[in-house]
């Protein structure tokens, strides 16, 4: 098995879906299970991702009475065939226990690809091959703006408001392509407009997802690094934190890197301009008109 890690919003499906379209061909079956953490919700939400999974390799439709048979009929049936399967998006073990819980279900040559913005997630369940996907270098960056904007590269008098955009959009691409889609065939005058106070609601959506996912405790640490700890240096933010937050503070930072919402270079703790954004307007709302009544100024 192999997991995909990182930030939501940086690629993670798309590589994966790339991977999957490539090599495919060689295997027995495959099948690309989209948005597992969505899709396995409610009373029949995991017996229809068994199902899909089945027919997809299986090539033919098959009863699935509940998540325990389901279980049983992938262990029985694949055991025997080479599966590409990708488990996109997983958020919690019970996902991975019921449609991939062991390599052994499925036969050698077989290859597992999990998506996930929860480090911990995979090496709870011994997956020890791991690529983190990073933010696009600039020149990537730049490469799948100018395609999503001017289908190719930028027009004269665009550069400056290229580089605008793109040093907002700090290398995630889901940033890239909302904001190059937002942009497209408008005129610089609506560009400088749109640059001076762009929010989408698409990519805030897509980021609130991990920190929802947050018990309340790493919530809080969350929104301290967005207000005051961006650039600081790891151990003293943690004992900054220890002093009002208890042993908890040490805990929540791992949780933190582990969920991809911060990292740690070169002795400081950072976040990507979009979290700490997002962190700061959380605060906001808990008072808009009255700053005295947030939890934090």
């Amino acid at each position: 098995m192999v997991g995909i890690w990182g930030a939501g919003g940086i690629g993670k499906t798309t590589i994966a879906r790339a991977v999957y379209n490539s090599i495919a061909h060689k295997f027995d079956g495959s099948c690309f299970l989209e948005n597992v953490r969505e899709n396995s919700m409610g009373a029949r939400g995991f017996v229809k991702l068994q199902k899909k999974l089945l027919r997809e390799i299986l090539k033919t439709k098959l009863k699935v009475a509940n998540v325990a048979k389901g279980i049983t009929m992938i262990k029985e049936m694949l055991q025997y065939k080479s599966v590409l399967l990708v488990l996109d998006d997983v958020n919690d073990i019970d996902q991975l226990n019921n449609l991939a819980g062991e390599c052994s279900w499925f036969d050698m040559g077989s290859r597992i690809i999990i998506t996930t913005r929860d480090k911990q997630l995979l090496t709870s369940h011994s997956i020890n091959l791991i690529d983190e996907v990073q933010e696009l270098e600039h020149h990537k960056a730049l490469e799948l703006f100018s395609r999503t904007v001017f289908k190719n590269r930028p027009l004269d008098g665009f550069a400056v408001l290229t580089e605008r955009a793109i040093c907002y959009a700090q290398g995630l691409p889901l940033a890239l392509t909302v904001l190059g889609f937002s942009l497209c065939n408008k005129n610089v005058d609506l560009w400088e407009a749109a640059l001076q106070d762009f929010k989408s609601p698409k990519i805030r959506e897509v980021l609130q997802i991990s920190y929802d996912g947050l018990d309340d405790t790493v919530k809080e640490i969350f929104l301290d690094i967005a207000c005051f700890f961006k650039g600081e240096s790891t151990n003293h933010v943690i004992q900054t934190l220890e002093a009002y937050r208890g042993k908890h503070a040490k805990y929540g930072i791992n949780v933190l890197i582990d969920k991809a919402l911060i990292n740690t270079s070169r002795g400081c703790i950072w976040m990507h301009d979009l979290l700490e954004e997002m962190g700061r307007d959380i605060v906001h709302q808990q008072s808009p008109d009255n700053p005295g009544k947030r939890s934090r100024l």
